[in-house]
């Protein structure tokens, strides 16, 4: 399949593939990107980095002690969540209740409501702030951006609303798990 740019920056191009829903749904990429959809295209997405892979470790052992886990809700590492009817994005972790998990299938597609998100180098900064709207428009409630680099989070509420949390300050996933806690020291911590 032939590719379209999508976007460009100085930073570099984003190239998308042109295809529909059912094209995508149907589709196996001989490549090692995952694929994110947008609007009739299919476009490259890194996936998690191994040097992340310590930080969803943590945030889902801390989710192990949370009422919500025993409520058999899960977060889920990279999977795909249609935000719309023409947009699929793969956040690095999603929270799913029992029931949407169970509900799941074919022709369902549940909204997260709460999201994680690994910033790093490669992001652009237009489509980072380009998915928190698309979250908050689709009902996710809170999202993490986490910031391995700056040794940061920042916790979205809304599109509008946010905090950043450095060194030994607490963050949490309220109102979605709001017993799901920790530092960003904790985070980071090896």
């Amino acid at each position: 399949m032939e590719s379209t740019l999508l976007e460009t920056t100085e930073e570099k191009a984003v190239l998308g593939i042109p295809m529909s829903k059912e094209q995508f749904m149907n589709w196996h990429p001989e490549s090692n990107f995952l694929y994110e959809f947008e609007n009739g295209l299919a476009i490259p997405t890194d996936g998690m980095k191994n040097v992340e892979r310590p930080i969803i470790q943590k945030i889902l052992r801390k989710f192990t002690q949370t009422s919500a886990y025993q409520e058999m809700g899960e977060i889920l590492p990279e999977t795909k969540c249609w935000l719309a009817d023409t947009q699929m994005r793969i956040p690095d972790a999603a929270f799913f209740t029992s029931s949407q998990i169970r509900d799941s299938g074919a022709n369902k597609h549940p909204i997260p409501s709460f999201v994680i998100e690994i910033i790093s180098p490669s992001d652009t900064v237009k489509r980072v702030e380009q998915k928190i709207i698309e979250y908050f428009d689709a009902g996710v409630q809170v999202v993490w951006h986490i910031h391995p680099e700056l040794r940061m989070v920042r916790v979205f509420t809304s599109s509008r609303r946010n905090i950043t949390c450095f060194e030994n300050d607490t963050f949490d996933a309220s109102p979605v798990v709001p017993d799901l806690q920790l530092t960003v020291e904790e985070l980071f911590m090896l």
